[in-house]
């Protein structure tokens, strides 16, 4: 498989075992917060009274982080 995309076998398994990075890791806590958030207010909060809740709650949130990728889909 890897001749089949172009990559040495040493340069797959050298990024396999590379750490997660530290804004995949924030964005992936991010989205946990904002889906706990959501489900309290029984599915009715947008975006806007999601950040300020979590603002409120200590959680350093922008109105400009993309959503994660289940936002959009019915929980």
């Amino acid at each position: 498989m890897c001749e089949l995309v172009g990559v040495s076998k040493s340069g797959y398994y050298n990024w396999l075992s590379r750490p997660e990075a530290a804004t995949k890791v924030r964005r992936r806590k991010l989205a946990l917060l904002v889906e706990s958030e959501f489900k309290a207010s029984d599915m009715t909060y947008g975006y806007r009274r999601i950040t300020a809740a979590l603002k409120r709650k200590g959680a350093v949130v922008s109105p400009d982080t993309p959503p994660p990728p289940s936002c959009g889909r019915r929980v």
